[in-house]
Formats: structure tokens, sequence, C-alpha cells
């Protein structure tokens, strides 16, 4: 079994969370010293253009769906997730750390689902607040790569291949990462800024 299919299949049968072995929310609890922080885990990380957007993506453009929870439990209505990440990243300085703890709370649902869902919708919405950002500015003449960690998705690597380390133009990387969808992703995101579920990787210029 997956490590997140090992998340679920506890908080569906454990939903007081009491009795779950230690392994089982060690990712929510202790991912800040265990594994690889993330370029976006801070907002002191983040940079100025990308902070400035990042409410009024999550006000605007939010097109996360909520995590999901047991048949026992209601589900979470979107209305009320957006106003959990409006609040969370009003409230500056923020992590991913507080956040995926303030969700696990807030929805009851397991702390290490939380961080797991915490740091891909992170992701996404800082990934939507830059990409407002670079709209904002001039784009002629500046060029971009695919970043992120180790491409473990064929989508995410077919787009670092095809990209030169000079980079390329904004809307070349853009047409790209529609182009990965159509070819390696069987039920692609809606967002147009998620290659696949649960993506990691994001636009970012080239110095």
């Amino acid at each position: 079994m997956t490590p997140l299919a090992f998340h679920v299949a506890a908080r569906l049968h454990e939903p007081d969370h009491a009795d779950l072995p230690d392994h089982v929310d060690q990712k929510g609890r202790f991912g800040r010293y265990e594994n690889q922080q993330p370029d976006f885990a801070r907002s002191q990380d983040v940079p100025d253009f990308v902070q400035d957007n990042l409410v009024t993506v999550a006000r605007r453009e939010f097109a996360l769906d909520p995590p999901s929870t047991p048949d026992d439990q209601e589900a979470i209505r979107q209305s009320d997730y957006r106003a959990f990440w409006i609040d969370e990243l009003d409230a500056e300085p923020w992590d991913i750390y507080s956040i995926s703890e303030a969700m696990a709370a807030r929805f009851d649902i397991n702390p290490g689902w939380a961080f797991k869902t915490a740091r891909q919708h992170l992701n996404q919405l800082v990934f939507q607040a830059r990409m407002r950002g670079y709209r904002q500015e001039r784009l002629a003449g500046r060029r971009f790569r695919w970043s992120g960690p180790e491409a473990d998705h064929p989508a995410c690597q077919w787009i670092r291949d095809q990209i030169p380390d000079e980079g390329l133009p904004y809307h070349d990387v853009v047409e790209l990462m529609q182009e990965a969808k159509r070819r390696f992703v069987e039920d692609p995101p809606a967002s147009a800024h998620v290659v696949h579920d649960w993506c990691r990787h994001h636009l970012v210029e080239v110095q």
C-alpha cells in the first residue's frame, strides 16, 4: 500500500486519530525536518511580486477541490475551503507546516493527508500568483524553465526535456504544459496551472 493510500485508509477506519501508529502522521508532523522543503515553504521565501498576488488569486481564481472526507463525515464545502486559504495567506508570515496543521484541525482530517494536500494546493496558489505577476510585467525577452523536485511523472519529465538550459519564452512553456497534459495525463486537472494531480513543478524565470 502506498503512503497516501495508508493515510486515507487510516483516516477512514480511525476517525478520532487516537490509536493511529506514529508513522501515519509522521509526514505531517515532522515533514519540516525529514523531507526536502519546497521553495514555497515559507512566506519569506516567496518573491514579493508573488506574495502581492496570493490573496487576490485565492479570492478571484480559486479552483481547488477540498480534501476528501470519510463517508460518516460531512463533505467540506468549497466556499469554506476557499475562506480557509484566504485567511491563512492573509496572515503573514505563513508557512506550509502551520497551514497543514490548521487544515487538519479545522476540517478534522488526518495530519499526514493535510500536509500532502497543503503542499499541493499551496504550490498551485503560489504558481497562479507567480503567473499572474509575470503577466503584469513585460514578458518580451524573458525566458523561463520548468522548476521543482526530481520529475516523477512523465508529463513533467517531458516538459523539462523540451526546454533548453537557457529557457523558453513564457507562452512557449505554457503551451508545453498543455501539450504534456494531452499526451501523458489520462484524466488531467481542470486547472490550467496544474499539469497532473499532486504536481509540484512550476514555471520560473531563468536569471
